[in-house]
């Protein structure tokens, strides 16, 4: 009788961990993306061409925390944005917190503008890609995802002037050339930076940031990145915390 009773103790402990779990890591309505080890996925299974069928989730946990990552990009059909907001209002009402993707080049001035300009060529901005869809797609807007009942939006980018820093870090002092001085803010110009550690700012430096970010929060997140982000961001948190693991 005993030994009865100790065997069904155990099997109810057992399987209120594991429904925990299950929960604790439920998706809603998107897809898993590729399977792979977090040493294995690379960039391109990370990739969304923005079509309707192409949003995904990728579910890592690491036993206390689950991290769900939905590769983003900034134009796409409005279906596939449709389908985004609608994972995010799942996963939110179970209370975890959004962390998203945004630089902010609205409440910024207008010497650090010129400084991502010198940079890029041009300021990435939601404007800027609203500006240039076509075949009907449309631009991101962060809008949709942001206020849904459930934990907090937190935008977890870098500023422009961090971004600008970053290079200069790395690289020196960005030259602001007279086409970047005169040129409308809105306008392309040639950038004056090196184009062959653009990458290391604008992907890399960004892909540690978020992934100290997701680190350092107390509960599950919910990740909105661009998706040339995915990889390099969760291999930067596996190197943080070496307890995360891919929940396929």
């Amino acid at each position: 009788m005993f030994l009865r009773t100790c065997v069904a103790t155990l099997a109810v402990v057992v399987w209120a961990v594991l429904a925990g779990a299950s929960q604790h890591i439920k998706s809603g309505t998107l897809p898993e993306g590729p399977e792979g080890d977090i040493d294995a996925l690379t960039e391109e299974q990370f990739y969304v061409d923005g079509s309707a069928t192409s949003a995904r989730v990728f579910t890592f946990a690491n036993g206390s925390r689950s991290l769900h990552f939905i590769p983003m990009i900034h134009q796409a059909e409005p279906a596939f944005y449709e389908a985004v907001a609608g994972e995010v209002k799942q996963l939110k009402a179970q209370g975890m917190d959004l962390f998203y993707e945004f630089i902010d080049f609205d409440d910024v001035t207008l010497e650090n503008k010129r400084r991502v300009r010198a940079m890029l060529g041009f300021l990435p901005s939601p404007a800027f890609y609203a500006e240039n869809v076509s075949g009907g797609l449309v631009a991101q807007d962060n809008s949709k995802f942001l206020g849904f009942p459930g934990g907090r939006d937190v935008n977890v980018d870098l500023t422009p002037a961090e971004l600008a820093d970053a290079y200069e870090r790395l690289v020196g002092p960005l030259e602001i050339s007279d086409e970047n001085l005169t040129m409308p803010i809105g306008e392309f110009v040639m950038p004056t930076a090196d184009v062959m550690q653009i990458t290391s700012v604008t992907i890399d430096r960004r892909n540690q940031h978020l992934a100290e970010a997701i680190n350092s929060a107390s509960g599950s997140v919910l990740v909105l990145y661009g998706a040339a982000h995915g990889a390099g961001t969760v291999k930067e948190l596996y190197a943080l915390d070496p307890s995360w693991r891919r929940v396929d």
